[in-house]
């Protein structure tokens, strides 16, 4: 039986097509001899499992550092709906939206949006046309993350560059409604926080359904 010889090119490429490969295998490296510096001073030689080393432990600490975002958003997460349960009247809960709870998630503006103009003008809210949200609202409970488009006409503050937009249960206005997060970063633009936010809408969603 004939077997198909390797050579270095064959290696070379391989690994040039797959640079994460030794991150995917590091015990790997254990068995492998690399070039070291000699004490001539020679500068072009590169400890290559040096590196491979200093890479992990790059790995790792930006590993920790997500743990410590993620613990101190949930933290965040946490208190927020503590918040939320104790309001008994819609005018403190929006308020509490439109300013703590914004606040607290670094946002521009949270707010909701509804047809209605005489309430949007009671309450503060954001007024759209009911044709506008019909564009906007797809189904109960869609989300949708992107840049802010300023043909919506939902806001006109140019300091607005991403938004998050959840579309609630038509039954708590008698209307389709929005809850709308704006932010002055790109946060909404990656879809990252999907799971957050629609965690976070449908909570705020729940408690409207107990104050209306």
């Amino acid at each position: 039986m004939l077997t198909k010889k390797i050579d270095k090119k064959q290696v070379e490429d391989f690994l040039l097509k797959n640079p994460d490969f030794f991150c995917e295998t590091p015990s790997i490296l254990a068995r492998l001899n690399f070039p070291v510096k000699e004490e001539s001073g020679e500068k072009n030689i590169v400890s290559f499992k040096d590196w491979m080393i200093s890479s992990l432990k790059n790995q790792k600490k930006e590993i920790i550092e997500n743990a410590k975002h993620n613990y101190f958003t949930q933290r965040k997460i946490h208190s927020s709906i503590l918040d939320i349960i104790k309001f008994s009247n819609f005018k403190d809960f929006m308020c509490f939206i439109k300013n703590d709870f914004r606040k607290n998630f670094d946002l521009e503006m949270v707010n909701l949006i509804c047809p209605n103009e005489k309430f949007c003008s009671e309450f503060n809210l954001l007024f759209l046309e009911e044709s506008k949200i019909e564009k906007i609202y797809n189904c109960k409970n869609s989300l949708i993350m992107d840049a802010t488009d300023q043909k919506l006409g939902i806001v006109e503050e140019q300091n607005i560059y991403s938004n998050a937009i959840f579309s609630l249960d038509e039954k708590i206005f008698d209307n389709k409604a929005l809850i709308f997060f704006g932010s002055k970063d790109n946060r909404f633009i990656t879809n990252r926080a999907y799971d957050l936010i629609s965690f976070l809408s449908k909570i705020i969603e729940y408690k409207l359904k107990e104050l209306m």
